[in-house]
């Protein structure tokens, strides 16, 4: 049986394999949409969806939204015609 301290050195590698310079494309997207996926299976072994890797598999995924977010304004101003794009850090 897996223990959670093997759960969470998991979790960590996972984290250290999708870490990277930050990109703002669909691309990125889909890579933290697969790591919040990954993060969800080892919750549902660690038995349990209140734990740490349930949280972190939350925040991978409301990352991932927030940036389809942003990608489908800046999508939308430019298919609309508008000659401002405001890029935020």
């Amino acid at each position: 049986m897996i223990t959670e301290l093997e759960l969470e050195r998991v979790a960590a590698a996972i984290e250290r394999a999708f870490r990277g310079p930050a990109r703002q494309d669909w691309a990125h997207v889909e890579r933290l949409r697969l790591q919040a996926d990954l993060l969800d299976r080892l919750a549902a072994a660690q038995r349990h969806w209140s734990g740490s890797l349930s949280r972190r598999a939350e925040l991978a995924r409301d990352a991932a939204e927030r940036l389809a977010d942003e990608l489908n304004q800046v999508t939308s101003a430019i298919t609309a015609g508008d000659a401002v794009v405001e890029i935020r850090p």
